[in-house]
């Protein structure tokens, strides 16, 4: 059986971290939606119908953050449920159940089992550790 750990540190992470580093190294005014395509992993159409909807003549750091938040690839929806529950020093159960999809009683199960009263950054991994997918 996999936890949930595994999922995020094989898939979640590394998504997040080649965006991240993408968007930290990048030194064009304007991104190519390509790229964009790849990293966020939607279509062309998708990208042209997000900026349309939007008003976004071309791809900026800026607008590729909006393009990601509207986004519907698994990443794209992970970063929107995240930016919509601007969490900032620790997570309720309600929180991971949300930003990640996973269901409240498995959050709450795993937070009983790792022990954790208080989910922050520093101890998610653990918490993710305790959950099966």
């Amino acid at each position: 059986m996999t936890t949930y750990l595994e999922y995020y540190n094989n898939y979640l992470s590394p998504k997040l971290k080649e965006i991240d580093l993408f968007l930290k190294t990048q030194e064009k005014d304007v991104i190519e939606m390509g790229i964009v395509s790849q990293l966020l992993e939607i279509s062309n159409e998708e990208i042209k119908k997000i900026m349309d909807t939007n008003g976004i003549d071309n791809i900026s750091k800026h607008s590729f953050i909006m393009i990601m938040f509207y986004g519907s690839s698994d990443i794209c929806k992970l970063f929107s449920r995240e930016v919509k529950r601007k969490v900032l020093d620790s997570y309720s159960p309600s929180d991971i159940s949300y930003i990640y999809q996973i269901p409240y009683e498995n959050v709450i199960q795993a937070a009983e089992e790792a022990s954790i009263e208080n989910i922050t950054t520093k101890n998610i991994n653990k918490l993710f550790s305790y959950i099966y997918v």
